[in-house]
């Protein structure tokens, strides 16, 4: 197989030492836009970003010499923004958003919000992370509150969160090798295990009404291509009255459970259109395939949803797929 599917690098070692700190410097914002580091690394000797594309998403492994990073969101659209988990490889980095911060030691994760400014920090050595970006709309559709923890480490001890990083553990290690329909496969599975790690601080009332939700949202996801499905079922399932659990929603998400259901079904068209493996597939046979069952209704609520056609939508990964050749920055 062919081990060469970076969508992006920076080698600092490629390049002369009196230029590397200046590099790294400038390369931040055009890797990631929003971000500008505010304090340089002094006289660096290793240096490294590399970038693969992971369907709708990208997988980055950085080698970051010692300094100060900061991000200021550049899009107000939240069906754009992206959202990222970040997984410590080696060293320590330190990460603060809003009211929270934590220091990630090897094999921690936490997850950061793209939405939200934020600032990562290596005060000594080097640190060596691995940062998926995914779509943001997808990633709280299938985990409630996760944009309430950001910046915090999430617990490695419980068979959820070791679960989750072993998958990415393994997926750093694994991602050149694999195929473009592949990589698109390991995105999706991520994003939807994303709901087995306990959040942190979960185990109090709150929690236990989170776990709920999260419970009632995977039996919504499993069932979506069924058209017949009702919330009625829906709360049958979850051995709830139907009352009880809209009760349930409305405090937790704000809608109801009919509507927690269409919204579903248009997010998971949304992730659909964007995928490589379903490149085949009619836009109506996605609506079909996530439940819907009048493709007018669809583009409807498709459009009043994310501004814009869901044939719109689906080129914005052709010109991804176009624009994004493999990049080397040395000077």
């Amino acid at each position: 197989m062919n081990p060469t599917h970076g969508m992006s690098v920076l080698n600092l070692a490629t390049v002369e030492a009196a230029q590397r700190a200046a590099l790294w410097a400038r390369s931040a914002g055009k890797f990631f836009p929003g971000l500008s580091v505010t304090r340089p690394p002094v006289n660096p000797t290793d240096g490294l970003i590399h970038g693969v594309s992971l369907g709708a998403g990208t997988l980055w492994t950085i080698l970051s010499p010692p300094a100060l990073v900061s991000y200021v969101p550049t899009t107000r659209s939240e069906t754009q923004a992206l959202f990222s988990l970040m997984v410590q490889l080696e060293g320590s980095t330190f990460a603060s958003q809003g009211p929270r911060s934590c220091e990630l030691q090897r094999g921690d994760f936490c997850v950061i919000d793209g939405m939200v400014p934020f600032e990562l920090e290596v005060r000594a050595g080097n640190s060596r992370i691995a940062v998926l970006q995914m779509p943001r709309h997808a990633v709280l559709s299938r985990k409630t509150g996760l944009e309430h923890c950001t910046a915090q480490p999430f617990c490695t001890d419980e068979p959820g969160g070791r679960l989750l990083q072993n998958l990415v553990m393994n997926l750093v290690e694994s991602v050149a090798f694999l195929e473009s329909d592949q990589r698109a496969a390991a995105l999706a599975s991520v994003m939807h295990m994303l709901a087995a790690p306990k959040l942190p601080g979960g185990d109090g009332p709150a929690g236990r009404i989170n776990q709920r939700v999260a419970a009632t949202l995977a039996f919504i996801d499993a069932e979506l291509s069924d058209p017949t499905l009702t919330a009625q079922r829906v709360a049958c399932a979850q051995g709830l009255s139907r009352r009880r659990l809209d009760q349930i929603l409305l405090g937790s998400l704000g809608t109801s459970l009919s509507a927690q259901i269409w919204a579903r079904r248009l997010t998971q068209a949304a992730t659909d259109l964007l995928d490589p493996r379903f490149a085949h597939k009619t836009v109506t046979e996605i609506a079909f395939g996530v439940g819907f069952e009048d493709a007018a209704h669809f583009a409807r609520a498709f459009k009043r949803r994310y501004h814009c056609t869901p044939r719109a939508w689906r080129n914005r990964m052709e010109v991804r797929t176009t624009n994004s050749p493999q990049r080397t920055l040395s000077s």
